[in-house]
């Protein structure tokens, strides 16, 4: 670790992501007594990434590129349990890198039972586009089946939760907060 630091910065890949993209650079500074007693000089040495994920070295110095992701929303066909015990430890990782972040799971169908408390889950909000559950494939291919149609009211909701978080002033959640007599906003 001496000559770089040899991070790594961990890239996960989301259906669809809002977020920026950082340029971050690490350098590896040798303790004072071990500089002054190695009498080596450091050559810099430029080593050119060939693609985005990869690390750009000079001397003692890592360059990464990657994207912090503010808003992600995991697209499924329908959603079950594991699915979305799954995206909840995807959020939960999220916004350990990133609070200010919102994950949002977004499917046609529902698979879920009355019986599970999504209260336990980490994420934002669960969007359900045609306000239905799941039913077997075999039944979907009748004649005599209603599949709902997309709700635009649905679509709506997720564009306003997308935007007002967007645009927020993270920065003074508590001001705000203590005006509002709660700190955390629903």
């Amino acid at each position: 670790m001496l000559k770089h630091p040899y991070a790594r910065i961990e890239k996960k890949d989301h259906d669809f992501v809002i977020g920026a993209t950082i340029e971050a650079s690490f350098e590896a500074v040798t303790p004072p007594e071990t500089e002054k007693n190695s009498g080596e000089m450091s050559t810099l040495i430029k080593e050119e990434p060939e693609n985005y994920s990869e690390v750009t070295i000079t001397g003692n110095t890592e360059t990464h590129i990657f994207d912090i992701p503010v808003i992600v929303i995991e697209c499924k066909t329908y959603l079950d349990k594991t699915m979305l015990e799954g995206s909840s430890r995807a959020a939960e990782e999220l916004k350990a890198r990133n609070p200010n972040s919102l994950y949002i799971v977004l499917m046609e169908w529902i698979k879920l039972s009355s019986d599970v408390n999504l209260r336990k889950y980490k994420v934002d909000q669960i969007y359900v586009l045609r306000q239905q559950k799941n039913t077997d494939r075999e039944f979907r291919y009748e004649e005599t089946y209603m599949k709902n149609p997309i709700n635009p009211k649905v679509v709506r909701h997720l564009f306003h939760k997308v935007r007002k978080h967007l645009t927020m002033d993270w920065t003074r959640a508590i001001e705000d907060g203590i005006q509002r007599g709660w700190l955390i906003e629903e």
